[in-house]
């Protein structure tokens, strides 16, 4: 029997595909893949010492960020992922989709109110709440999913979405 190379490599690739597929919607349900705590798991049992976490004090304090440490530019990397799969369904920066626009959230609102109100804004909003019962009914009483996310990944979320204010008002002073 003669080998078709060409058929070969289309199976495989099909069935690569399909493999990466399944792991995209079982990473989207949250079902597989790394969070946060994992790869600080993985960190603590290399040994490797934990970075220190300067990004919020520079995001709390609303000033300009200077160049990104390493440790805050992995921050915003993973802010960037999180945001993508668990906000920007009904988020955007700078215009209100579902919900409302982020852009500015750490001067609104402080970042201890931000941490439970993004994990789980039902509960805030049953605790009575003023301002948290005044954005729900704000739009519409559209419940927002309550989320898994540890503090540090909410955190990296803040760390993103001020980068990009930050990247804005950077452009806006070009211009």
């Amino acid at each position: 029997m003669r080998f078709n190379s060409v058929g070969f490599a289309l199976t495989v690739g099909m069935a690569l595909v399909v493999v990466l597929m399944g792991f995209t919607l079982l990473s989207a349900a949250g079902l597989v893949g790394f969070s946060a705590a994992d790869v600080e798991a993985a960190r603590i049992e290399a040994g490797k010492p934990q970075p220190q976490d300067t990004t919020m004090a520079l995001v709390d304090a609303g000033l300009p960020r200077p160049a990104l440490s390493e440790a805050e530019a992995a921050a915003v990397a993973a802010g960037s992922a999180l945001y993508a799969s668990n906000c920007a369904q009904c988020h955007a920066v700078n215009e209100v989709v579902v919900g409302p626009a982020l852009a500015g959230i750490t001067k609104r609102r402080p970042v201890s109110w931000l941490i439970p109100w993004i994990k789980n804004s039902s509960k805030v909003v049953a605790s009575g709440d003023e301002y948290a019962v005044a954005i729900y009914n704000k739009y519409n009483k559209q419940q927002m999913p309550s989320f898994g996310l540890s503090d540090s990944e909410v955190k990296a979320i803040l760390a993103w979405l001020t980068s990009q204010e930050n990247q804005g008002k950077a452009m806006a002073s070009q211009l």
